[in-house]
């Protein structure tokens, strides 16, 4: 049962990550349409992509090194070493490209008053504050597995690299999906 909620959980992440990319690329086009380079908005649609990108790769590294250990491609301390290093790097910047998001879509919900908008923010909100508490609840046992299993490094960060060419193709699929989209809109 925990194994399907893990799937499920990665599943709706990688989605997440491919809306992230779409939309961020949607909306640095419509920014560029308006001639709107204001820092903040600006800066919350590369956070978005950025965010994307590092989603997309947590995920991938979860999932690769699961696979390289079920065809016994690597020992269950290449996937330990992989999977700490996935959580203390990608989680840090899950975290601090997504307080990015949520200060903007907290913005967008006060100013709009939609419920969409104000469901947005919530949910971005409840995310940030679930994805700090978690990283603050597995930061030492992480730091741990990475002192301790020195000799996967190598194998591990092929997994890594891997994992991120994958994310950096995908991601930019749906970006440049976003940016046409936009380009097709009428101003």
């Amino acid at each position: 049962m925990i194994g399907i909620l893990v799937v499920l959980i990665l599943a709706f992440d990688f989605v997440i990550s491919v809306w992230n990319a779409y939309a961020s690329g949607y909306n640095i086009g419509m920014l560029r349409k308006a001639g709107n380079n204001s820092g903040f908005s600006r800066a919350a649609a590369y956070s978005g992509l950025a965010l994307a990108l590092v989603g997309m790769t947590y995920v991938l590294v979860v999932v690769l090194s699961v696979i390289a250990y079920a065809l016994q491609y690597v020992g269950i301390g290449v996937v330990d070493y992989a999977l700490a290093f996935d959580f203390l790097v990608f989680g840090i910047m899950i975290i601090g490209f997504g307080l990015m998001i949520t200060i903007q879509s907290i913005i967008i919900a006060a100013h709009r008053r939609s419920f969409g908008s104000i469901a947005i923010a919530l949910w971005n909100t409840f995310a940030e504050v679930w994805d700090i508490a978690s990283y603050a609840e597995g930061f030492r046992a992480s730091v741990q597995m990475l002192k301790a299993n020195k000799q996967s490094r190598a194998n591990a960060y092929v997994i890594v690299l891997v994992a991120l060419l994958i994310a950096y193709i995908i991601t930019h699929a749906a970006y440049k999906h976003g940016l046409r989209k936009a380009g097709s809109q009428n101003a």
